[in-house]
């Protein structure tokens, strides 16, 4: 109860605050919850750095305090006004305080793999630890993440006390506050604010293709997808919500600067999106375009300087804080850096050296534009499609001159980055993806559609601004009707964040359960190596997040005497089988004698083996080495290795049932 007090107490705070600075600034109030949370996370993130994660917190909610103390005394009545007239504020505060309760209220947890890999696991080990991942020992390597959903969600949970459901919370709160972003238009246009609003939330469901019957997690998860879209399609709304004059026009640098942070593609997001803005600047000026351009490129330049600087800071800060081979930017098994990536895969486009696997790549991505789904309209072509129609109600809905002339520019600026973005994926699926994974476009939806929202999310603020006329409410009534109507018709989904689905936590809560049990025996710094027979690799995954210890890597293929590696491959998880009977299990079979495990022991350095799932081969090959034997069905046991000369080198810890005596 306590968390979700700070949290809708935090969200009523950026209101206020936003109301307050509409009434200094004379904007509308809508346009700045995005950057007072950009402003907040960015402030913690630079504080984190030097080892003041918490003090960050303090500072960011002083200043929101002191910033609503000064607004409450000095312009009460106008920051009342703008707080009840602005549509798009009170929306960001329903939907935010909504989203607070109902997540509360079903609290649900993880389940997408890579949440416990990697963006799950980030937050936990920040809110825990109070500091970044890459200065403590744990789980997760430096250059397996970025820090921007770390440091918006320690904003949320300050007190260290980890809630999954916050997360996602303080996620979907950074969403809103784009949204809000995007339907803050100019004037007493409510209709229309709530109309953009709309549609944008019903744009994760709208590109995705979320099969039949299962749950849909667009709003309850703590994958980068989501604010990646969200933040990149809300700075080019806060941009056309500011415009491009005026002290208020460099806001636009705090949630470039976040964006940025968000993810490793998110470095080109943020210069697509800076060169959007340039774009503008200079063609839908005012001045026209021989005279605008050195005036837009200065005003869009050192908004570039603000995206590169976060980028750099981020890699210095995890090149000083971890050894180099944690930090080192290297693109698949080569080990290539990006700029010889993308040197490489230019010349393989022009012709020059192509490979064989290069080739059937570009054809597959081509057809791929014209087969694979990303909407609920069907294909990429289907979608730039309904974007293109978009753009054509909203340059009927402007009036002539500058205001279609942007709506034309930014169409087309979005068209060519998005072409530009489609070979930069057709390159890393050549360099950094095994030829299977390749072959197959693995990922391909989850890569693209957060660029086809945020595109539409631009286009939708761009009519919102248009729709000043009987005509332009006419189209946006129109698009939004189409948007709405086709969510409706074939993309509501089964289940969401709205629904309990506790019965997709079974694993989960399993093996929570049996961590929870272990977990006093252990500490961050020992290195526990995790055998459940029969894994896929699932309940590995829930146990490198769950366990307080550091889990190590297994490894593949076959090590059965001590030394003799030349069979041995490096890997994550792995089931241990005989010699004679490598088809047990059907995932990453690894023949391994207790010899052989014992060495890899004592060789990675390992003080610990969590032995979750037994089966009979352990139970006959491996009794011996275990104190107490070992049985095919047993509760899951954490050994403690005490050395390969010991008579019994594995000895109990702990049990389900608590700690071993």
């Amino acid at each position: 109860m306590l968390q979700l007090a700070w949290g809708l107490c935090l969200v009523a705070l950026l209101g206020w605050d936003s109301a307050v600075l509409a009434a200094e600034f004379r904007r509308p109030a809508a346009v700045f919850p995005l950057p007072l949370l950009s402003a907040g996370a960015l402030s913690v993130y630079l504080l984190a750095m030097p080892g003041f994660l918490r003090a960050g917190v303090f500072v960011t909610v002083a200043a929101w305090a002191a910033l609503a103390v000064w607004g409450a005394v000095r312009l009460r009545r106008e920051a009342l006004r703008q707080l009840t007239e602005s549509s798009g504020l009170m929306l960001f505060l329903g939907g935010a305080a909504l989203l607070w309760i109902v997540l509360f209220c079903l609290q649900p947890m993880f389940f997408q793999w890579d949440e416990f890999t990697a963006w799950g696991l980030a937050p936990k080990m920040v809110v825990q630890n109070g500091c970044f991942y890459a200065a403590r020992p744990g789980n997760l390597k430096a250059s397996f993440t970025y820090p921007a959903t770390s440091v918006v969600t320690v904003l949320f949970e300050p007190f260290a006390r980890w809630s999954e459901w916050a997360c996602m919370a303080a996620l979907d709160t950074l969403a809103m506050a784009c949204l809000a972003a995007a339907s803050a238009l100019p004037g007493d246009r409510r209709t229309a604010g709530v109309a953009v609003f709309a549609c944008g939330f019903v744009l994760p469901y709208f590109f995705a293709d979320t099969p039949a019957g299962s749950y849909a997690g667009q709003y309850a998860n703590a994958m980068a997808d989501l604010p990646l879209f969200m933040l990149f399609g809300g700075c080019l709304c806060l941009y056309f919500a500011l415009g491009g004059k005026g002290r208020a026009y460099w806001l636009t640098a705090l949630p470039l600067m976040l964006l940025t942070l968000t993810k490793d593609i998110c470095f080109a997001y943020g210069l697509i999106a800076v060169f959007i803005i340039g774009l503008d600047l200079w063609l839908a000026g005012d001045k026209g375009p021989r005279k605008g351009f050195l005036p837009a490129l200065g005003r869009a330049l050192p908004l570039a300087v603000a995206v590169v600087l976060a980028f750099v800071s981020w890699g210095r800060y995890t090149a000083a804080v971890t050894p180099l081979q944690d930090t080192a930017a290297a693109v698949g098994s080569e080990g290539l850096s990006y700029g010889a990536v993308l040197l490489g895969g230019v010349r393989q486009l022009l012709g020059i050296g192509r490979e064989e696997k290069f080739a059937a790549l570009l054809s597959l991505m081509f057809r791929a534009f014209f087969t694979r789904k990303v909407c609920l309209l069907g294909s990429g072509a289907a979608a730039v499609a309904c974007l293109t129609l978009t753009a054509a109600a909203a340059w009927f809905s402007a009036e002539k001159g500058p205001a279609r002339r942007r709506v034309v520019v930014v169409h087309l600026g979005l068209a060519f980055c998005f072409a530009a973005l489609y070979l930069f994926h057709l390159i890393l699926y050549n360099y950094n993806f095994a030829e299977s994974e390749a072959l197959a476009l693995k990922g391909y939806d989850r890569y693209l559609t957060p660029y086809y929202q945020a595109w539409m999310l631009a286009l939708l603020a761009l009519l919102g601004q248009n729709a000043r006329s009987r005509r332009g409410a006419g189209a946006l009534c129109a698009v939004g009707a189409a948007v709405l109507g086709i969510f409706a018709w074939r993309g509501v989904p089964a289940a969401g964040f709205w629904s309990d689905a506790s019965t997709r936590y079974t694993v989960r809560q399993d093996v929570q359960a049996k961590a929870a049990a272990l977990n006093p025996a252990l500490t961050v710094d020992d290195k526990v190596l995790v055998i459940s027979q029969g894994d896929d690799a699932t309940r590995w995954y829930y146990y490198r997040y769950e366990l307080t210890g550091t889990v190590a890597d297994g490894f593949s293929g076959s090590y059965t005497e001590a030394g003799d590696t030349a069979l041995r491959e490096k890997g994550d998880f792995m089931n241990l089988v005989a010699a004679d009977s490598t088809s047990l299990y059907p995932c990453d079979n690894t023949v391994c004698t207790p010899e052989a495990l014992i060495a890899y022991m004592q060789e990675i350095g390992c003080e610990y083996l969590l032995l979750d799932r037994s089966d009979g081969y352990l139970a006959q090959a491996f009794s011996p080495y275990f104190a107490g034997g070992l049985q095919e069905s047993m509760p899951a046991t954490l050994y403690r290795f005490v050395g390969e000369q010991a008579a019994v080198p594995f000895v109990p810890a702990a049990q389900e049932s608590g700690v071993a005596q």
